[in-house]
């Protein structure tokens, strides 16, 4: 019923798209993963897990784990091919799977990009409040995550912190980084209470669990630990690598791809092997060694060319997909942010990447700036515009209303025209099309300066959707006790 109502209101035509691979690339691509999880093995440094997989027909030697691949078929399968996520309210499901394309933040960043500096310091905790309500303010960034790692907190409880920060401060739904179990535990139990109890909450989930493997092939621990639990909590899933050719995966795009694959469904096959069903993303940051200067490079032609081609691996899945961008190797907000911003949010649209993260991240990802969200925003509203197509019917073609104008007539003041204007053209925020008059009266304010007021703007103006006295003191008792 839901599925039917999600997709009731879609206009008929396709979406703009494109694929990266042939179906002969996906198959031996796919193949290869096989044989890397068959013949080289992954290693996992958690007992329970290897004792899980060992039962379910896996080869164990010591912490090497061998998959046969019927069990990876298995899995690939058992996984559903979309999962909803809703907001805080239970309300405004995204529907993520097939080409669904929805864009959001990332976690982990270390440095910000101070709005009224300009300097770069640590990430504190009130940079994860204001990200949060800014794009609680924004239009087309879907979902939030805290941005990054705060520095203000004690380290091991800051996973707790960023999950306070955003709760309170936006509607839209989280995607939640946790450090242990114990962290899970304490997110999944605020969680629990803005959803009223934890069986609502997993009823109309509003948060994603966020965790990663190493590469190459490793599960440590902590992030075993976690994938296990979010499985026995139902709780939706990414467990995506990050390998970096030429350094943690080969330098090649497509042993990149079979590697990072491998990876990808090693955890798939653990996650369904502990909760078969369990709603599981693939995808990742697929990037290059840049070997100047040894960044993973974040707004590298390769990494599109890569991250689009994993898109089509998961879209042969049929398995719900996550991406990167609006991401930037700049240290500014400049041109170059510009570029690359623009190419990565256009790149994962065309290949229908359904949870792109890491919107905001500057300096191959080691700075975060809101600037650069407002910035993506506004490319990623151009770009939807772009990618949902023209509609073509009866009505969009007009023939009636061009008839009654006829040649050498007047479409301005035509009652077609001022019944759709404002429907069918993209109004841009920021962009500047004013004259070379109006744009000085205005204070021939470059895009920086744009971009500056309006985050500026959001911040000092826009007051999210409070929670409920009842429920903040729930979350602070959880805070306080850490």
């Amino acid at each position: 019923m839901l599925e039917n109502q999600l997709f009731a209101n879609k206009s008929a035509q396709d979406k703009v798209g494109f694929n990266v691979l042939s179906e002969s690339q996906v198959k031996d691509i796919h193949q290869a993963s096989l044989e890397i999880l068959q013949s080289t093995g992954v290693n996992i440094h958690l007992k329970e897990t290897r004792d899980m997989l060992e039962e379910a027909g896996c080869k164990v030697e010591g912490d090497r784990v061998f998959f046969p691949p019927s069990l990876v078929e298995w899995a690939i399968d058992s996984a559903p091919s979309r999962t909803y996520l809703f907001d805080r309210n239970g309300e405004n499901p995204l529907t993520l799977g097939g080409h669904n394309v929805t864009f959001g933040l990332g976690p982990t960043l270390l440095n910000m990009r101070d709005t009224e500096t300009g300097e770069r310091r640590p990430f504190r905790k009130q940079d994860t409040v204001d990200a949060a309500r800014l794009v609680d303010a924004l239009d087309n960034i879907d979902w939030v995550s805290g941005l990054g790692t705060i520095d203000d907190v004690p380290h091991e409880y800051s996973d707790r912190h960023e999950f306070e920060a955003m709760v309170k401060n936006t509607t839209k739904p989280i995607v939640a980084w946790s450090y242990t179990n114990e962290g899970l535990e304490d997110i999944v139990e605020m969680a629990s209470a803005v959803a009223g109890s934890k069986e609502e909450f997993l009823r109309k989930p509003f948060v994603i669990s966020y965790s990663e493997p190493i590469s190459p092939l490793t599960h440590d621990k902590d992030a075993s630990k976690k994938l296990l639990l979010t499985a026995d909590y139902g709780i939706p899933t990414v467990h995506t690598p990050i390998p970096q050719a030429g350094a943690s995966a080969p330098v090649t795009l497509a042993g990149q791809l079979a590697q990072g694959n491998a990876e990808n469904l090693s955890g798939l096959v653990i996650s369904q092997v502990r909760r078969e069903g369990l709603p599981f993303f693939i995808g990742g940051v697929i990037s290059i060694m840049d070997m100047k200067t040894a960044i993973l490079a974040y707004g590298a032609p390769e990494k599109e060319l890569a991250t689009a081609a994993y898109m089509d691996m998961a879209h042969h899945y049929e398995l719900p997909t996550f991406g990167t961008a609006g991401c930037t190797d700049s240290k500014l907000v400049d041109q170059q942010s510009g570029i690359e911003s623009t190419m990565s949010v256009l790149f994962s649209a065309l290949s229908g990447a359904n949870l792109v993260h890491d919107v905001g991240y500057m300096e191959s990802a080691s700075t975060g700036s809101l600037e650069q969200i407002a910035m993506v925003d506004e490319i990623v509203g151009m770009i939807k515009k772009f990618t949902n197509g023209i509609e073509v019917n009866d009505y969009t073609l007009a023939l009636d209303v061009i008839d009654e104008v006829g040649p050498e007539g007047d479409h301005l003041t035509h009652e077609h025209t001022m019944d759709n204007f404002k429907k069918v053209a993209w109004h841009p925020t920021l962009m500047d099309r004013d004259v070379p008059d109006t744009w000085m009266d205005k204070g021939s304010k470059s895009m920086e300066e744009r971009l500056r007021e309006k985050v500026q703007e959001i911040l000092e103006d826009h007051e999210p959707e409070p929670l409920p006295e009842e429920t903040k003191e729930k979350i602070e008792t959880v805070i306080e006790r850490l």
